[in-house]
Order: structure tokens, then C-alpha cells, then sequence
């Protein structure tokens, strides 16, 4: 496996995790806080040497890689469709941000000064970091099309604080759908070459499909 291969597969891997935790929140209210807290970090690893160092490293993206060897297996529910769902608009989503300089620019300087407030609140996972990363994506990402529909329970959905979480998120699977395209990741992978990357994902974790 070529670096620029693993390097993809990480990236995507990061992805899915994403959108799999705005499941959760969007679906229970709850979310795996060390795989949500690698995520939140991932968007402050601005110069990291590697893919993998973005994430500290690939156990971090644990769940992100269970859910993507199923995703390209054959075996599919609804709930698989719709998490793919999120994925296809992020990755869109991430090539109309790439056609908006001005906009890429924003997101860079707003999120250089997170770690500021981090060091203030003393923690990444403070609410009020939260809702930074939150509100960045809300003035950015959320005025591109389209625009993302989470559906879940709406008990949930209406909690302020699983707002900001989906958002944030969301704010991280943008960060790896980049990643992904730097290291030449495409949208027609998914349908020419799923059982190629089905093989990298279970090369790298060591985990049946």
C-alpha cells in the first residue's frame, strides 16, 4: 500500500466517523466522547507530518473504520444508505468550499484562534469551544449547497448542545473529506473501486469486513 493510499483510507475513515457520531447524537442524544474528542482535535492539527497524526493515530478512528468496511461491504440496511447519504453531500460540500477561497480563508483564521479559547476553558471538549467550531461552520459551511438535513429524534435535534456537537462534527468531516481529495480520493472510488478499499481499510486495522 502506497502512503497517499493509506493516507486516503485514514482520511475517509475520519470521515465516516464523523458522520456516524452525528448519528448517534442525532438518534440517542449521546456520542463517544474519546472518538468525538479526536475529531474536535483533528480540526486544530493544522501541521501535522502524516494523515495519521491528524487523528494521533488509527486506533483514535476505530469507529470510523468499523463503519467504513461495512459501508463497502455488500450488506446495507436504510440506516447504512442514509450515513452514505451524509458522506456523498459532505464530500460535495467540500468541493464547492474549494471553489471559495475567501471562504477557505475564514474557516483557517477563525479556527487558528481556537486553541486560545481552549487554553482559557482548559479543555477542547468545553461547551464553549464547542460552540466556536459550531459557529464557524454555521457562517461557512452551512451556506453552501446543499445544505446538510440531519434526521434523528427531534427531542434531541432542539438541545442547543447536540446542535453545536452535529455541527462540529460536521466542521471535522469537512477537515477529512479535504484530506481525502488532497491524497487524490474521488467520488467514483466508491463505485469502481469499493473492494480495492475494502482491502486497504482491513489491511490497515486488521479487522474483518
Amino acid at each position: 500500500m502506497s502512503h497517499q493510499q493509506q493516507d486516503r483510507i485514514i482520511a475517509l475513515a475520519a470521515l465516516i466517523q464523523a458522520v456516524t457520531l452525528v448519528q448517534q447524537i442525532a438518534e440517542t442524544g449521546q456520542v463517544n466522547q474519546a472518538a468525538f474528542d479526536t475529531l474536535l482535535n483533528s480540526l486544530l492539527a493544522t501541521d501535522a507530518d502524516t494523515t495519521e497524526a491528524v487523528y494521533g493515530d488509527i486506533s483514535q478512528l476505530k469507529i470510523g473504520f468499523k463503519q467504513l468496511n461495512h459501508q463497502l461491504s455488500k450488506k446495507k440496511n436504510n440506516k447504512d444508505v442514509g450515513l452514505l447519504r451524509y458522506v456523498i453531500n459532505l464530500l460535495h460540500l467540500e468541493r464547492q468550499l474549494a471553489k471559495r477561497p475567501a471562504m477557505m480563508d475564514l474557516i483557517s483564521r477563525e479556527i487558528d484562534q481556537v486553541p486560545q479559547q481552549v487554553e482559557y476553558f482548559g479543555d477542547i471538549n468545553n461547551s464553549q469551544v464547542i460552540a466556536r467550531f459550531a459557529d464557524i461552520y454555521h457562517r461557512t459551511i452551512s451556506e453552501l449547497t446543499p445544505r446538510i438535513q440531519v434526521h434523528g429524534d427531534p427531542t434531541y435535534l432542539q438541545q442547543a448542545d447536540n446542535i453545536n456537537r452535529v455541527r462540529a462534527l460536521l466542521l471535522a468531516g469537512i477537515r477529512a473529506a479535504i484530506l481525502w481529495h488532497q491524497k487524490g480520493g474521488r467520488r467514483w472510488h466508491f463505485i469502481f473501486q469499493s473492494s480495492k478499499m475494502l482491502n486497504l481499510s482491513t489491511s490497515l486495522t486488521n479487522t474483518d469486513p
